[in-house]
C-alpha cells in the first residue's frame, strides 16, 4: 500500500474524529480511505472498491447519512421559519407571518421567496 499525505482542516479531522468516537469507523485511517473509494465508486462507474468491509461501511455511513439529515433539517433555522409561518397563516395571522419573513431573511433572499410562496400557499392567495 502506497502512503500518501494529505492535509485537511481541522474542521474536517475534528468531524471524522468525531465519527470515530461514535464508533462508525475504527479510526481515521479508515474513514478517509473509505471517503476515497466512495467517491471513487460514485465517478467512475467501472470502479470495483478494494477497501476490506466496504460494503459495511457503505451500509453504517447510509444509515447514519439517512439519521442525521433528518435530524439537521429538524433543526435547520429555514425549516423553523417555515414551521411558524404556516403556523401563522392556517391561524389567519397573515400579517403576523409577513412580518416575521420580513424580519428573518432579505427580501431578494431564496429562503425569503419560498416562505412567501408558503404564505401565498397557506392563505389562499393562490386560489382563484
Amino acid at each position: 500500500m502506497v502512503q500518501e499525505t494529505v492535509r485537511y482542516s481541522d474542521s474536517i479531522v475534528e468531524s471524522v474524529e468525531e465519527m470515530v468516537d461514535e464508533g462508525i469507523f475504527d479510526d481515521k485511517s479508515k474513514f478517509y480511505r473509505f471517503a476515497t473509494e466512495s467517491l471513487l465508486e460514485q465517478l467512475k462507474p467501472d470502479y470495483d472498491p478494494e477497501m476490506l468491509n466496504y460494503d459495511d461501511f457503505s451500509e453504517a455511513t447510509q444509515r447514519n447519512a439517512e439519521t442525521y439529515t433528518a435530524d439537521q433539517s429538524a433543526k435547520s433555522p429555514f425549516y423553523q421559519s417555515a414551521i411558524a409561518v404556516r403556523r401563522h397563516a392556517r391561524r389567519g395571522e397573515i400579517k403576523t407571518a409577513e412580518e416575521y419573513i420580513d424580519t428573518q431573511y432579505p427580501s431578494g433572499q431564496g429562503e425569503y421567496l419560498l416562505l412567501e410562496a408558503l404564505l401565498d400557499y397557506y392563505s389562499g392567495a393562490d386560489e382563484g
